[in-house]
């Protein structure tokens, strides 16, 4: 690797590294602002859309902020060497143009991050996050060999990477909408599907609550809340199937790997249910899908043709 390719990397990989910091300290923020580190929790859920949340802690806000604006030099610096390597590297500049649109996206949304009311502001934050957080990894892949696969076994991925984005952004909705406890126990909510509506998917729909009070899920909390429960089940068993055949063409570590952080997912999520949204276990929850995220991105790179 020549002098120019391994500051490149380094910085893609020191901006990689703060853009998961930034990731779990907004899930944080977001989800503690919602009521999850309150202390009458479950009593104060969705208390901020009264306009009385609890603070975050100070560090955890300064940490961000610093975090946030150092990234934003980082991907500037990143564009621009890419810019400059794009006749020896011209796999890096599409990329990084699209990480530095991303980054400008998330700094004007900052703006409306404290609106809490319309569920696309939180929305667009998490996807805008993670989209980040993937395109850093595919310019760390970069350096990384390739393998051949079949044309099969890469639409295969190409499909799971596609159905493991949609329950993230549904899990988002889930978030953005307070609808975490709008149905609780293992069996959820035995009437939702008599009742539900589209509607309820629309980021834009504004969410109120009288002053002072806390929020009370509806029917379209319940829709959101049940949807991401029964689409979780089919992403677990597409990609769990996805793991075997991994394994079967000969990416055993690959298989095995994707098998286990579904497992801690399917864990993590059980224990959210069963112990009612702690933080720490809904803020592994977050983390763990993007793990799952990095792998299938890393599957879909380096599974090359033939």
């Amino acid at each position: 690797m020549t002098d120019s390719n391994r500051a490149f990397h380094g910085l893609v990989l020191l901006t990689f590294a703060l853009m998961a910091v930034i990731i779990l300290l907004s899930a944080h923020m977001r989800l503690s602002g919602a009521g999850l580190g309150c202390s009458d929790w479950p009593a104060c859920y969705g208390r901020n859309l009264a306009g009385v949340a609890p603070p975050h802690p100070g560090w955890i806000n300064t940490t961000h902020r610093i975090a946030a604006s150092t990234m934003g030099f980082t991907v500037l610096a990143i564009a621009s060497l890419a810019w400059r390597r794009r006749r020896v590297a011209p796999g890096d500049f599409p990329p990084a143009l699209a990480l530095l649109g991303l980054t400008a996206f998330l700094a004007a949304l900052g703006k409306l991050t404290h609106d809490a009311h319309l569920p696309a502001v939180a929305l667009g934050n998490l996807l805008g996050g993670f989209g980040m957080l993937a395109l850093l990894w595919r310019l760390h892949l970069g350096y990384t060999p390739q393998y051949a696969a079949s044309s099969r076994l890469r639409w295969q991925v190409s499909l799971g990477l596609g159905l493991l984005v949609a329950q993230i952004a549904l899990g988002g909705m889930v978030s953005a909408n307070f609808a975490a406890l709008s149905c609780t126990g293992p069996s959820g909510c035995d009437s939702w599907l008599q009742h539900a509506s589209s509607g309820a998917f629309n980021p834009f729909r504004v969410l109120n609550v009288a002053q002072g009070s806390s929020f009370i899920p509806g029917e379209a909390q319940q829709t959101l809340h049940m949807t991401h429960r029964f689409s979780a089940l089919l992403v677990f068993c597409y990609l769990a199937w996805l793991g075997v055949c991994l394994i079967r063409e000969n990416l055993r570590r690959s298989g095995m790997l994707l098998i286990a952080a579904l497992m801690l997912q399917v864990a993590l999520g059980i224990g959210i249910v069963a112990y009612r949204l702690p933080l720490f276990l809904v803020l592994m929850h977050n983390a763990t899908a993007a793990f799952l995220l990095l792998i299938l991105v890393t599957l879909g790179y380096r599974l090359r043709r033939r």
